[in-house]
């Protein structure tokens, strides 16, 4: 792929400063999308994309070809992946510009900002940090070796490079803007709760088997409809669930999740974005997940964090239900949900005061971290 840059001085003004986006995967591709229009004008934007920053960038690569998470997940995109990592060493050779943020994706990124730093680029930018608080701390060195600048979506991130001389902002959760616009508007007369198994085939699978016990007693229990929040290539597993309650399907439409899950009674989330997004959203909740027996004795010996749940580590107590593994069975559901129906205004507090630590200094999040950008690609 062959990227042509176009002349864009005018008489009497500066050539602006290219700037070079790595991100690896859609939701960095949303995010950014409400970042790049307020840098429009000040800098030439190139980078990864996908569909939401379609027009907002020159495209070097296509983010869904590096999109993958596990190793049965990248093995297949491995030509894909190697392919856009060369175009991107070849574009920063060839058109030198003069930073280059990464964005997310540890894997692909941080090897990246070294070859940055070693083919002369002067700025390099790191947004939305590795997560070394929960494991791989060893990570911060390359970050602060490598980086000018680090720009934070956690409040409580900033204690771990305290002790090395990196630059380091906090800018607010990008989650806290993305979600605020949900309608208030129910999409279902009846009251219902929400179940979400997973993005992964093989952990929708592994969960699917409590899941299809519990949501019965659950109907019996509370008198609620149950909602399962799916994807459609999980069709084929979720047969006995149809019989059982109504299959909303949010592939093409991630917002309509959220709706469902907004005006829920409650929900029982596996781990994960999701999970984090539905503290966000206010909506009493469970976190579940399970693993195979091998890997959750590794786990267990490398996640430094008492807690799974992103929004029980900023709160720094155990304020969401964690179901793992021996925990995570039908009865544990039953008895865990009443909690999650009881003392309303105990939900209401913690949830605000996540949303409170997750705000920006000053203004939105994607103004504060543009205005944050402008000023350390400098």
């Amino acid at each position: 792929m062959q990227i042509v840059s176009l002349p864009l001085r005018v008489a009497g003004r500066k050539m602006p400063k290219k700037v070079f986006f790595s991100l690896g995967d859609r939701s960095a591709d949303r995010i950014l999308s409400k970042i790049l229009p307020h840098l429009e004008g000040d800098f030439e934007l190139y980078g990864i994309g996908g569909r939401y920053t379609e027009n907002l960038l020159q495209k070097v690569g296509n983010v869904e070809d590096i999109t993958a998470t596990g190793i049965f997940e990248v093995l297949p995109k491995l030509g894909r992946i190697l392919a856009t990592k060369r175009r991107v060493l070849d574009f920063l050779k060839r058109e030198k510009p003069h930073a280059l943020v990464a964005v997310d994706a540890p894997g692909f990124n941080l090897p990246l900002i070294k070859r940055a730093r070693e083919l002369g680029i002067r700025r390099v930018v790191y947004y939305i940090l590795p997560q070394i608080w929960a494991w791989k701390e060893g990570r911060k060195y390359t970050l602060a070796r490598y980086s000018d600048s680090l720009i934070s979506i956690l409040p409580f991130e900033e204690r771990y490079f305290s002790d090395l001389k990196v630059d380091f902002v906090y800018a607010g959760h990008p989650s806290v803007e993305l979600l605020k616009d949900i309608p208030n508007e129910k999409p279902l007369r009846e009251d219902y709760f929400v179940v979400f198994p997973g993005s992964r085939t093989s952990e929708v699978r592994r969960h699917l088997k409590v899941l299809e016990k519990a949501i019965p007693l659950a109907v019996k229990e509370f008198s609620l409809r149950p909602v399962v929040l799916a994807f459609r290539s999980h069709r084929r597993f979720l047969r006995k669930l149809h019989s059982l309650c109504r299959v909303v399907y949010i592939d093409a439409n991630p917002e309509r999740g959220h709706l469902f899950i907004k005006h829920a009674r409650f929900g029982w989330i596996k781990s994960g974005t999701t999970a984090f997004e539905t503290a966000l959203l206010g909506t009493p909740h469970l976190l579940f997940y399970r693993v195979s027996r091998p890997t959750y004795w590794i786990a267990k010996r490398l996640v430094k964090t008492p807690h799974l749940h992103l929004a029980n580590v900023i709160l720094g107590e155990g304020v969401i239900p964690e179901l793992v593994q021996d925990r995570f069975t039908p009865e544990g559901l039953i008895k865990a949900t009443y909690r999650l129906l009881e003392e309303p205004e105990y939900w209401r507090e913690h949830f605000s005061a996540l949303r409170e630590k997750l705000r920006p200094p000053k203004g939105s999040v994607f103004e504060y971290t543009a205005e944050v950008l402008k000023e350390k690609i400098g």
